[in-house]
């Protein structure tokens, strides 16, 4: 039997497993996260976490695939990259999905939530370091004080909003106070400064914030948790 590995969480990924799997092919989707792996059929193959060029290599030499399929989302250029490089030197077809929305792509590359018990369910399953561009209030009372070592609130620069951090319980070095608008680079210093691999951040209506947040993660390779706030 032939067998197919795709790259993605996408709808795209999870489509054309579909339309392999109608034609008898064996199938395995690798993905980053485990919010990813939940929105795949039961029973499907599939591999979790976040893998470098070499780790990338080792995989795909283990797995052993006829062709590899690369459905990760248009932003994930290190990551098409990576899967190109590694099917060249093994010496694997390797075909790219087409996305055709591009400019709404993101859409489907991030995790919605729409209330505080759901940003906490949803970083409990993300293991890395979080910066949380939320602000504090949608996080207050929610019980995510053993969470606290490994997320980085981002908040204005007051002592109100720093001293209600504290209270929280976050760590004094994890407060970041700082006055918007972020450019992309000041964020990604920081995603690099605290090795973050996630982030929470607000529905992103504004154009700017788009282009210099969620992007940038999303192009990284970072777990993006959207919040949207449900209507009263």
């Amino acid at each position: 039997m032939e067998r197919y590995l795709i790259f993605g969480g996408t709808p795209e990924s999870r489509e054309t497993a579909r339309m392999l799997r109608r034609r008898g092919k064996q199938v395995i989707i690798s993905v980053t996260t485990e919010y990813a792996r939940s929105l795949l059929p039961p029973g499907t193959l599939c591999h979790v976490g976040r893998l470098d060029a070499d780790a990338m290599l080792q995989y795909i030499r283990e797995v052993a695939p006829d062709r590899v399929v690369d459905a990760t989302h248009p932003y994930a250029v290190v990551a098409s990259q990576n899967i190109l490089q590694c099917t060249q030197v093994l010496g694997i077809p390797c075909e790219r999905v087409q996305f055709h929305n591009l400019d709404d792509a993101w859409r489907d590359a991030v995790e919605w939530v729409s209330s505080p018990e759901e940003v906490v369910y949803a970083l409990r399953r993300e293991p890395g370091n979080v910066l949380l561009g939320i602000g504090r209030d949608p996080l207050m009372d929610c019980g995510i004080r053993t969470e606290m070592p490994r997320l980085y609130p981002r908040v204005v620069p007051t002592p109100e909003a720093v001293d209600a951090c504290l209270k929280m319980g976050f760590p004094q070095e994890n407060i970041i106070a700082m006055t918007a608008p972020f450019s992309k680079t000041l964020t990604m210093a920081l995603f690099d400064e605290k090795n973050i691999t996630g982030v929470v951040v607000r529905d992103a209506t504004d154009t700017n914030y788009l282009h210099e947040m969620v992007i940038p993660a999303l192009e990284r390779g970072a777990h993006v948790i959207m919040y949207r706030k449900k209507q009263a």
